[in-house]
């Protein structure tokens, strides 16, 4: 019947009838998939069939798991099910569709934790003729139909893989890890660390910046690309011939400070004019050569701005003081502005 609609189907290997074997594993590669498998064997329950949202097909036997339950709740159910019911349990633990061309998603741990044998099955698809892949991320069923009523053939390659069960000295995490890598094995594909959670989340920023514009498509690359050494040391380089020249500029005007002193409050101010007020003013500590104290205030130049008379009134003096200090700052901001301006 598949046939007459373009979808032929080659099988390979029989699907292990024992009772026990309840739970169904297989990858995911087109929206037929939970169709195929389930047409194959009627007596199977799709478990949270993939893509049953907006505009999706649904297969007719379904078991859905309750969003609102947590983990546990969740894998108690799965575990119920297959209990009291004589039908076994698809699973798809991808939960998205892939190209089946490179690697298999991060499997879902839930079947892995119900402990029970496990059946796998493996789906490849062959488009002949054309290179037109049979599903695409958001495509739906509706399309793909279509797709495949308008083109020649396609081809659905649907494998039986040895029942496999978790060992005794093996974890659950463990016994998932071997799972998908010899189903991987078995299709000559790789196994991905990436979930279906790191796809969603790619795909809807893909298309947040395709929507925002070219700019925001140049600023996600930029963004996504980390910085090369030799980027790394142009950056530095740069940074580094920056400073030397602040550093030189301060000491134009306050030949006497340290080197290191200047450096450490360029790095914090990043400005060569508040570094020099910072330590005219007494706000950068560090200790200075033994040399005679002068009670006058002098600018770097040597110009001297002594007070002309001694005031008796405290609160005068104060004033003097602060207005010798002001004047003394613009005299060696004058400084600096005259040396740079040549």
């Amino acid at each position: 019947m598949l046939s007459a609609t373009g979808l032929p189907i080659s099988v390979q290997g029989v699907l292990n009838t024992d009772v026990k074997k309840k739970i169904l594993v297989s990858n995911h590669v087109t929206n037929f998939d939970p169709f195929i498998l389930t047409f194959l064997h009627p007596n199977v329950l799709v478990l949270d069939s993939p893509n049953c949202g907006k505009n999706q097909l649904k297969p007719s036997k379904t078991f859905d798991l309750p969003s609102d339950k947590n983990r546990d709740d969740v894998l108690i159910m799965v575990k119920e099910k297959i209990r009291d019911s004589e039908e076994a349990l698809l699973f798809f633990p991808e939960k998205l569709k892939t190209n089946g061309k490179t690697s298999l998603l991060k499997f879902s741990q839930l079947p892995f934790d119900v402990d029970c044998p496990i059946q796998p099955i493996t789906i490849q698809v062959k488009r002949f003729f054309f290179d037109i892949s049979v599903s695409t991320f958001s495509s739906s069923t509706y399309e793909d139909l279509i797709w495949c009523l308008i083109l020649p053939l396609t081809l659905f390659k649907i494998k039986y893989l040895p029942v496999t069960e978790r060992k005794r000295d093996e974890t659950r995490e463990e016994f998932a890890t071997r799972f998908q890598s010899n189903m991987a094995k078995s299709l000559g594909l790789t196994t991905s660390s990436y979930s279906h959670h790191d796809v969603t989340e790619y795909i809807k920023k893909k298309t947040v910046v395709n929507q925002e514009g070219p700019s925001a498509k140049h600023r996600a690359k930029l963004e996504d690309v980390p910085p090369s050494d030799s980027d790394r040391q142009v950056k530095t380089a740069t940074l580094d011939l920056e400073m030397e020249r602040m550093v030189r500029q301060v000491k134009d005007v306050l030949p006497d400070t340290p080197t290191e002193i200047i450096v450490s409050d360029l790095k914090r101010t990043r400005d060569v004019d508040t570094s020099i007020t910072n330590i005219l003013e007494g706000k950068v500590e560090y200790s200075k050569p033994n040399q005679k104290v002068e009670t006058s205030l002098r600018s770097p130049e040597g110009l001297s701005f002594k007070a002309t008379k001694f005031e008796i009134n405290a609160s005068a003096r104060q004033l003097s003081f602060a207005e010798r200090k002001q004047a003394m700052l613009e005299a060696a901001r004058l400084i600096y502005r005259s040396k740079n301006e040549h």
